[in-house]
């Protein structure tokens, strides 16, 4: 299998791609998209050495619109996402609020309820109630590890208040 990318814009550095999807992101209109890439000087050799010089059109950007900004833009989503929880993660932490995997464990779940209210009713009753069991092995594993930690919690508080065992001696 080839994994070579053969459009256009797929085989524009990475430094423009990125732009590129700022901009469609940020709304800019097509047209004066095309004109910035095909003005580029980058661009304008890529174009020139493997598109016989042929710009890149209104359905070379449409096409990557279509195809590679939406994962683009989840990929965004997701790396915010992850650095706002990490972020917020070293503030309890230095707040002594409790630790990051008690903070994961709640992200987690909000997670689960916000998959649970996007996926709605479905049309194949048997693939919902797959996802709900499946759903439910992870609920309980997630309330097991609560209750571990409750557990763990529970025997710190009371080990200093034990009182230690006699010593015995010559």
């Amino acid at each position: 299998m080839n994994d070579t990318p053969h459009g256009k814009i797929s085989r524009l550095p990475h430094h423009i791609r990125e732009q590129l999807h700022f901009r469609l992101r940020d709304g800019q209109r097509a047209k004066l998209i095309l004109a910035w890439l095909n003005a580029t000087a980058e661009v304008q050799q890529i174009m020139a050495v493997e598109f016989a010089a042929r710009p890149i059109s209104q359905r070379n950007l449409s096409a990557w619109k279509q195809r590679s900004h939406p994962a683009w833009l989840l990929q965004q989503a997701a790396l915010s996402q992850a650095r706002r929880f990490i972020s917020q993660s070293r503030q309890l932490v230095q707040a002594g609020q409790g630790t990051v995997t008690d903070n994961l464990a709640t992200f987690v779940a909000a997670q689960y309820v916000l998959a649970t209210q996007q996926r709605g009713d479905q049309a194949d009753p048997e693939a919902d109630w797959k996802w709900l069991r499946a759903l439910c092995q992870d609920v309980i594993a997630l309330r097991r590890s609560d209750q571990l930690a409750g557990r763990l919690q529970l025997q710190r508080r009371l080990l200093p208040q034990a009182s230690p065992a006699p010593q015995t001696g010559p």
